[in-house]
């Protein structure tokens, strides 16, 4: 068995061991999680060759090139190349219209507080110190110093130069030799990371990589047996027919092999063949042919390019999708980066745009099955690349109006109509996963204390003035009377079941807890906070209170207990028209409901006089309204995260700004006795990790669900594991 193994070729064995490790995933469930250290490690010993591979062929190839043959390369096929890599990159960038339309919200995360470091473009491009930029991983950087090396030594001659190149040719035989050790470990990596991901990943995450592997085959087809030959049956003498029957065996050896290397032989041939069929095959032709297509082949094709739909893929997996300013930036620097080893780019890319750096496993799981369609793209560029520069050397490529249309016409044709179908394909046939508020719908108070909820708002003109209540009268009569908002989410709100729960609710309950007494709680209207606080009807207000210097000679907060980060809510489609005021401004006349801080939006109001603030009673008001009466909510990114779980299809913006508010509790003015234990209260279980706690469980969702296992045959069909 094993003979057989190591007989068959790489790409058998990696096929094969892709399906052992999901074999044996799906057999072992998570207790196989931990290969995935091993597939990383695999993996690392895979890139540690590549950034040397590439200053040492970068500057061999093009060092060795005669100056006349240079030009002529850099000069025609050059261009051709750059407008190749144009029409790839935006079929590219145009894929993602295919993938289905999810409705997805999440807890809050920290991370989209956290400061994003800009991408220094300078450092990315430029090889002010070529040292630094090959330990940074700045795979442009290198490129360019690499192609400086090389274009400074086609001008240079003498034995000095043919050492030296004879040196670059040396090192690239080890580096290809040391590859061609760590290709034959790769099939244990793919193993390990396949085992781990059929163990550890959920049934959405397998329908979600439907949708890359679906939209990345159809991008190969569409790219090899449409768009790519029809750039030259309308502008070169040369038919689709033709130009589909040369590039047909190497295509299917391509396709089987994996291997682009083995069919330059071919194409040169083929390439000849159909050019003295048309009669323009000449001697200097036929020299540029056999010139052009090794050269070609160093540099990054169309085939490679797809890759950087991965990115594209990974930003909608994450619920992250790029903006055109992201697929611009990842579409030039993945160019440059292609020229090196896509376990490189891929990884150098997701950074770039500041996606997970796991889910590169996603990449390498799928590599192998992708880069049988990637290699016919690759071929097929250079099939097409040298066809249209062998026609311009020989003046026979024509750009008339006529051609032009019939390139555009043709070209706008399939690829739309190949959007379309690919973009119902995929609605109708692949199944979105399930988007519910179950999870903060059912979360819940730990029961430490006996609690009374009162769910009816009293009428404020009934109630009958008490006495305010000091700790010492809390503990002689037993309860602990807190005031709630109710529906503020996520401090105070009503479950599934009904209960009061929330942030708040559960400090509220520490601290009746604390005292050893009961909990009361009794709902209220923000604008009759201190009215009822000053009338006694409860001790205590709890519920993500904005601090209100309005109200500050009214009531005594206590110590600031969270800092919120003030965000605007909106519907899906508009959360980035929000993230600058930039984009802001460019909406026009927009309307922005607000419930608090009165102050910030006068001042914003005076600054933007375009927008239309309304003031508004509750948050539900906005989220469920009919139509787009309002554009947008001031509201904290904590609690607004919490909001869109319940309503999916709204999503969260920062400011640009970054503006934060202090939350705190409030008790009635001269209230000093309960005013000082809640702060030294707050202190000590801020110091014990309580509140943290809490916070982690209510705003970020830490807990909030229990992770099921995932479904394995050796626990829930052999029942030979709990």
């Amino acid at each position: 068995m094993i003979k057989k193994l190591l007989a068959m070729t790489s790409s058998t064995q990696m096929i094969v061991a892709m399906f052992i490790g999901f074999g044996v995933g799906i057999f072992f469930g998570e207790s196989v999680g931990w290969l995935s250290s091993i597939g990383n490690g695999v993996i690392l010993l895979m890139q540690m060759t590549v950034l040397p591979f590439i200053m040492v062929s970068l500057i061999g190839g093009i060092g060795k090139l005669q100056l006349d043959t240079a030009k002529l390369i850099f000069s025609r096929a050059g261009v051709v190349m750059l407008l190749l890599w144009a029409v790839g990159l935006f079929v590219v960038a145009l894929m993602p219209l295919t993938f289905p339309f999810i409705e997805s919200a999440s807890f809050f995360s920290t991370s989209i507080i956290e400061p994003t470091e800009p991408i220094n473009y300078f450092k990315l491009y430029i090889p002010s110190n070529p040292f630094a930029s090959m330990a940074m991983g700045y795979v442009p950087a290198m490129v360019v110093f690499s192609m400086a090396m090389g274009l400074a030594l086609i001008g240079m001659g003498g034995d000095n130069k043919n050492q030296f190149l004879s040196i670059m040719h040396t090192c690239g035989d080890i580096f290809g030799r040391i590859t061609q050790g760590m290709v034959k470990v790769l099939p244990i990596g793919i193993f390990a990371m396949s085992a781990s991901a059929a163990g550890t990943m959920g049934v959405d995450e397998f329908a979600s990589m439907q949708v890359f592997l679906i939209s990345y085959f159809v991008l190969c087809l569409l790219l090899t047996f449409v768009v790519l030959p029809w750039i030259v049956a309308s502008l070169t003498p040369i038919s689709y027919k033709q130009t589909w029957q040369i590039s047909k065996a190497s295509l299917v050896t391509a396709f089987a092999t994996g291997n682009i290397f083995i069919v330059l032989p071919v194409i040169v041939d083929e390439c000849k063949k159909v050019m003295r069929e048309s009669d323009h095959l000449t001697d200097d032709t036929e020299t540029l042919i056999e010139i052009l297509v090794p050269i070609a082949f160093t540099f990054p094709n169309i085939g490679k390019l797809t890759v950087i739909m991965f990115v594209y893929f990974a930003g909608w997996f994450n619920g992250t999708p790029l903006g055109i300013d992201e697929i611009i930036s990842v579409s030039i620097s993945g160019v440059l980066a292609l020229f090196g080893s896509v376990y490189v780019a891929v990884p150098f890319m997701l950074d770039l745009v500041h996606l997970p750096a796991d889910l590169f496993q996603l990449f390498v799981m799928s590599g192998f099955i992708t880069g049988k369609f990637n290699s016919i793209a690759a071929v097929m560029n250079l099939f097409i690349l040298t066809l249209l520069t062998a026609c311009l050397f020989q003046q026979s490529l024509k750009l008339t109006p006529a051609r032009l249309i019939k390139l555009a016409s043709g070209s706008a044709i399939s690829i739309v109509g190949t959007l379309v179908v690919c973009r119902i394909a995929m609605g109708v046939f692949i199944q979105n996963p399930e988007i519910t508020s179950t999870v903060i719908a059912n979360m819940h108070v730990a029961d430490k204390v006996p609690t009374k909820v009162n769910k009816r708002l009293a009428d404020i003109r009934l109630i009958s003035p008490k006495a305010i209540a000091d700790v010492t009268t809390i503990r002689e009569r037993g309860i602990l009377r807190v005031g709630y908002i109710p529906s503020n989410v996520p401090f105070s709100y009503y479950n599934n079941t009904g209960e009061l729960v929330g942030f708040d609710t559960a400090m509220a309950t520490q601290l009746a807890e604390d005292l050893q007494v009961e909990v009361e709680f009794i709902p209220f209207k923000k604008p009759d906070l201190t009215t009822l606080l000053a009338m006694g009807h409860f001790d205590i207000a709890m519920s993500g209170l904005a601090m209100d210097i309005d109200q500050m000679d009214k009531l005594s907060y206590v110590d600031p207990v969270l800092k919120l980060n003030l965000a605007i809510a909106a519907k899906d489609h508009l959360v980035k028209q929000f993230s600058s005021t930039e984009s802001i401004l460019a909406m026009g006349e927009i309307t922005l409901a607000y419930i608090e801080h009165d102050r910030r939006v006068k001042e914003a109001q005076a600054q933007l006089p375009q927008i239309k603030f309304v003031k508004i009673d509750s948050y539900r008001q906005f989220f469920k309204q009919k139509g787009d009466k309002y554009h947008g909510l001031i509201i904290s990114a904590e609690a607004g995260s919490a909001w869109t779980l319940f309503f999916p299809g709204y999503g969260i913006s920062l400011l640009e700004t970054k503006m934060q508010y202090p939350v705190a509790y409030a008790v009635a003015q001269h209230n000093q006795t309960l005013l000082n234990y809640v702060n030294n209260w707050q202190k000590l279980r801020k110091v014990d990790g309580h509140q943290q706690q809490f916070f982690d469980y209510w705003m970020m969702g830490i807990g909030a669900s229990e992770p099921q296992p995932r479904w394995s045959i050796i626990r829930d069909v052999l029942g030979w594991v709990d």
